[in-house]
């Protein structure tokens, strides 16, 4: 029975001389903030086999922003990618310019059939 609580004894003082674990890093609030479509850097890619890339584009945009008219846009090409800028704006407003990379859809797109 001494032997019982003398191991019982141990093991507490083991169990408190446990160290405490790190602390997690800190992280600026800014470095979590999802930047996808801001910039030509951080566009969402066009995934190859999507159907009508501007289909794709405007679920993404209604995912995001929910409710939007497009206003303007564009395509065009930085670092060999080839890009569509489309610009919104939102109920409230507010303006957006949303980037899409699209390359990989380009490469696959063919004009419709007459």
């Amino acid at each position: 029975m001494i032997r019982f609580l003398l191991l019982a004894a141990a093991l507490a003082v083991l169990a408190a001389c446990r160290t405490a674990p790190a602390p997690p890093k800190e992280v600026s609030a800014a470095s979590l903030v999802d930047r996808a479509g801001d910039s030509i850097e951080t566009a969402v890619e066009v995934p190859a086999d999507a159907p009508g890339g501007i289909q794709f584009e405007n679920g993404w945009i209604f995912d995001r922003y929910g409710k939007f008219r497009r206003t303007a846009g564009g395509t065009g090409t930085a670092n060999d990618r080839r890009c569509d800028v489309v610009k919104i704006e939102l109920p409230n407003g507010d303006a957006q310019s949303v980037y899409f990379d699209i390359t990989e859809n380009w490469k696959h797109w063919s004009p419709p059939r007459q």
